[in-house]
């Protein structure tokens, strides 16, 4: 099971640097760690594929009764607060009624607020997950390397090892995003043999 320090150990590991016990030793390599992990992990969680681990799905508090909401709602009808943990947003659908034709509805994102014409609102979205023991191994691998290419030049001064560990950072994510996909039970529409013989 991966913890920060395991993670970090391996991002370590890449670069052929030492490995730490704790985050909060007085290494270089523990400082290190402790000011890029977190970004590290926003990023790929924001910019790489929309891992199944953390996908999350709310109804939205809507924002009303002050002058300030209702004046930069423009052409949109109502305004919603974002969830605090929001990576990246998927979709905005109704909470009930027909879905859209590509499965999303219009809307604008504007500061801390969403703005759209749905009301309820459900935001399906890519959530901020803090605990490493939720992550699948293949994400481990990816961020080990997106962290290790962050470490590599302020504890190796190499660029050509952060270049390096960045290749695989690439080739782990893509790796670690396609079995994450085919995971993934494609929708299948079944079809009775009452259905298709009055269709014959």
């Amino acid at each position: 099971m991966a913890s920060t320090v395991s993670i970090c150990n391996l991002a370590l590991g890449h670069l052929g640097a030492d490995k730490i016990d704790a985050l909060s030793e007085a290494s270089s390599e523990a400082r290190a760690c402790n000011r890029f992990y977190g970004q590290t992990l926003d990023a790929l969680l924001a910019a790489g594929p929309p891992w199944r681990f953390a996908r999350h799905a709310t109804v939205l508090a809507e924002v009303t009764g002050t002058a300030a909401d209702a004046g930069s709602l423009g052409r949109w009808a109502h305004a919603y607060a974002l969830p605090v943990d929001l990576m990246r947003v998927r979709a905005l659908r109704p909470s009930d009624g027909p879905l859209s034709a590509d499965g999303s509805y219009p809307y604008e994102l504007s500061g801390d607020r969403l703005h759209a014409d749905v009301a309820p609102a459900v935001l399906h979205y890519i959530r901020r997950v803090d605990d490493p023991s939720k992550f699948p191994p293949l994400f481990v691998e990816a961020l080990s390397w997106h962290l290790a290419a962050r470490l590599a030049m302020p504890l190796t001064r190499e660029p050509g090892q952060r270049q390096a560990a960045f290749q695989m950072a690439l080739q782990t994510q893509a790796a670690a995003g396609a079995a994450d996909a085919n995971d993934e039970r494609a929708e299948v529409s079944f079809v009775s043999d009452y259905e298709r013989a009055r269709g014959a």
